[in-house]
């Protein structure tokens, strides 16, 4: 993501996509691994995008507890879009961290609510070819690295 916003940083624009790495980990690994992977990841993020310690942790958690449950409707055959779970997950973390830098009058904060609705906007065409492509791509690696057992997979 350094690299994309490195690019789109010359026109003034910034992506912003934490809701692309909850689900892949709650779809495909049991949940102490996923546990585990989404607590890295949202660390990783944290430091990445110069947040308060444990936001992206906490918040990803609150949407994988949610993303379990989605699978689990999806598994007894009911019609489910896993995207779209991702996307309200992205703009809902996205929000939250807006009002929190907003209202703090947080010196960092370089959101302004346009610049904010600017950056969702094109946060969100870059989000949703890789939603769907994301899932796909992890899963392949998991099973090229071998670290995907037959019990833990859990399909959509």
């Amino acid at each position: 993501m350094g690299i994309v916003n490195s690019s789109l940083g010359r026109w003034g624009f910034f992506a912003y996509l934490p809701g692309l790495f909850f689900l892949v980990p709650t779809i495909h690994l049991g949940r102490l691994r996923a546990t585990l992977a989404i607590v890295v990841i949202g660390f990783s993020l944290d430091v990445q995008n110069n947040t308060f310690f444990g936001f992206h942790t906490i918040a990803l958690m609150i949407f994988h507890l949610i993303g379990t449950e989605w699978v689990q409707i999806g598994q007894q055959g009911e019609l489910i879009r896993p995207f779209l779970l991702q996307i309200m997950a992205n703009l809902v973390i996205a929000m939250t961290w807006f009002i929190l830098t907003y209202f703090l009058k947080e010196a960092s904060s370089a959101w302004s609510p346009y610049r904010f609705c600017s950056d969702s906007v094109i946060s969100i065409l870059i989000f949703i070819p890789l939603c769907r492509w994301f899932p796909f791509f992890c899963e392949e690696l998991l099973q090229l690295l071998g670290a995907l057992g037959e019990q833990e997979q859990r399909s959509i």
